[in-house]
């Protein structure tokens, strides 16, 4: 007898078989993989014994195709209906506890990044990305030349100093900052004008060649649109009268006439005249649109 427990008993002495708490769980573990072996046999997967993520997606669709609840768990009515009997839930392992903490610490870093952006921005710091807090980011964005997109990615993070970490945005928001077509579009074109915004004016600078020492108005947009992917060759003031779309567009609108031409994006004006107010073609000012025709690349 492996082990006993000695009770005294009327007058007597009886040994009491009583199994120890090893042999219990070694048990238990045995019947639990002899359990997940038949459930494999019945999904047609590997019976290793071993509720792994392949048992798992297997056991989903199973249940999906015998109108049970898809949650990859075998439950009582799993069991029932897989012919298994009663016994224990079986379901795949998780460390509940690392992730629960690892959940945590996700949700405390952001908030301590969306409080860092917002001091930077100049909104309460609550650590709430709202809507005062997207609109916000979104005026900063246009003052510094980035998408205005209201989500801080990681040219947004950069511009903003508060290193590099997660996207922050509004819970709903799409993916910004260059993630789509569009997006990318707009970002290659303000990067692109950065890169002319303080080069001298020089008539019929940036139509014979785009790497020139200097650009006139129409030059200086013909630069920015090519590297946007909005324009394969240079156009003069007059060959803009005509580009893409008439009216103005959702994020970038030239202005053009036989004389001059300047774009406005998302808000901020590309001018070559601005130079002599703020020593860059970019400016927060406008000026009157009377004379010029209005126009936009498609979709933007």
């Amino acid at each position: 007898m492996a082990a006993a427990a000695m009770l005294a008993l009327a007058g007597g002495i009886v040994a009491v078989p009583v199994q120890g708490a090893a042999a219990d769980t070694k048990a238990s573990a045995s019947s639990v993989r002899g359990d997940v072996r038949a459930m494999q046999r019945k999904l047609g997967v590997a019976a290793d014994g071993v509720f792994g993520p392949a048992t798992e997606r297997a056991l989903k669709r199973w249940q999906r195709r015998h109108g049970l609840v898809a949650d990859g768990i075998a439950g009582p009515q799993t069991r029932s209906a897989m012919g298994l009997g009663a016994g224990q839930v079986l379901k795949r392992k998780r460390s509940t506890a690392r992730r629960g903490r690892a959940g945590r610490h996700h949700r405390s870093h952001r908030r301590g990044g969306v409080r860092a952006l917002q001091r930077r921005i100049g909104v309460p710091a609550d650590g709430v990305f709202g809507p005062g807090t997207e609109a916000a980011l979104k005026r900063w964005q246009r003052r510094h030349g980035l998408v205005a997109d209201g989500i801080a990615g990681p040219r947004t993070r950069a511009a903003l100093g508060i290193g590099a970490g997660p996207v922050l945005k509004r819970r709903g928001s799409g993916g910004g900052e260059g993630g789509g077509s569009r997006g990318g579009r707009i970002h290659r074109l303000i990067r692109a004008a950065n890169r002319i915004a303080t080069s001298p004016y020089k008539y019929g600078g940036g139509h014979g060649t785009y790497h020139d020492s200097g650009y006139d108005c129409s030059g200086s947009i013909s630069y920015a649109l090519h590297y946007a992917g909005l324009l394969r060759t240079p156009l003069d003031s007059t060959g803009f009268m005509s580009y893409g779309r008439p009216g103005r567009g959702r994020h970038i609108t030239i202005y053009a006439n036989s004389g001059h031409a300047y774009m406005v994006v998302d808000g901020r004006r590309f001018d070559t005249s601005a130079i002599r107010e703020t020593g860059s073609r970019w400016t927060h000012t406008h000026r009157s649109s009377a004379g010029y025709v209005v126009r936009h690349p498609p979709g933007l």
